[in-house]
């Protein structure tokens, strides 16, 4: 039972995701190949993960329910926050015509990634397995990259002078603790 309630949180949260992917973010044209390249890797990575799920989860089982949960909460949470101004999709190659500074934006400049690397982590944990630490030492690169490209965008557009007054605040991934408490 154990294994179900790892695999039905951790399948919400992915359920969520994808929703976010078709049905929140916006996009200047097609979908970017950087971010359907992604959106497959991440695909694929998730299918193995249930897969070896079906052999039973690990200890750390409670632990990856709390990530899942925890990463479900941030991206709901940006999903709020951004619900009248969703930003592009990763890859996009959109100028910045705005800057989101409100929930958890007040402490992460990409609380979607922060969703996204808690959830890959939370897989890794429910596994227990060498193999299982793949997805999030991939999927997390992945995201360093994504958001570096949208760091540059931010810094090469006419918001550059606040996004830089912003980067002093917020955390890349993780909150500044000043800016936690400063909040």
């Amino acid at each position: 039972i154990l294994t179900i309630v790892t695999g039905l949180d951790a399948t919400a949260c992915f359920a969520a995701f994808v929703w976010g992917v078709k049905a929140h973010f916006r996009s200047t044209g097609d979908m970017p190949l950087g971010m359907k390249l992604t959106s497959g890797l991440s695909t694929a990575l998730f299918v193995a993960f249930l897969w070896h799920m079906h052999a039973g989860t690990s200890n750390f089982w409670l632990l990856a329910v709390v990530l899942f949960t925890a990463a479900f909460a941030v991206f709901a949470a940006a999903i709020v926050a951004s619900r009248k101004t969703p930003p592009t999709l990763a890859y996009d190659t959109d100028s910045p015509s705005f800057l989101l500074n409100a929930g958890p934006y007040r402490y992460v400049r990409h609380p979607f990634y922060l969703a996204y690397v808690l959830f890959w982590f939370g897989t890794a944990i429910a596994t227990n397995g060498l193999a299982g630490w793949l997805a999030p030492a991939i999927m997390t690169t992945l995201y360093l990259h994504a958001a570096t490209r949208e760091e540059r965008k931010f810094a090469n557009s006419e918001l550059a002078a606040a996004y830089a007054a912003y980067r002093t605040r917020a955390g890349l991934f993780w909150p500044r603790p000043r800016g936690i408490i400063a909040g």
